[in-house]
């Protein structure tokens, strides 16, 4: 495509984060089950016999929030990686439609109509 300004994604930045984002997502599984409740342990050994399943239900809440949490990156990993593919395919399509364009000769123009800024009067 042409070297002028504009909107430009860079793809290997887009694969960058989406890997980023699957490592977080294997991050949190590893939270996951790090916290997974065991019950290796005796009912008092947490300081009572109430401490014992209030922990475990402490630590179930943790898991299911990391399960989601590590569905939810993968799931946005998953999307930044379309989303790749989506302005590749796009930025192809325009590249060769921009360069199929036929202007005849004497008939172009590298100047664009200047609009007057709306801050002039400031």
């Amino acid at each position: 495509m042409g070297t002028g300004g504009g909107y430009r994604v860079s793809h290997a930045g887009l694969s960058g984060q989406a890997t980023e984002l699957d490592g977080c997502g294997d991050d949190a599984d590893r939270i996951r089950n790090a916290i997974r409740p065991t019950a290796c342990y005796a009912s008092d050994a947490l300081g009572g016999s109430d401490s014992a399943p209030a922990f475990d239900r402490f630590a179930a809440g943790w898991e299911a929030e990391a399960h989601t949490l590590r569905d939810a990156l993968h799931e946005l990993a998953d999307k930044v990686h379309l989303a790749k593919g989506s302005y590749h395919g796009s930025d192809h399509v325009v590249e060769k439609r921009t360069n199929g364009v036929h202007v005849p000769d004497g008939q172009r123009s590298t100047t664009s109509p200047q609009r007057p800024s709306a801050l002039g009067t400031y």
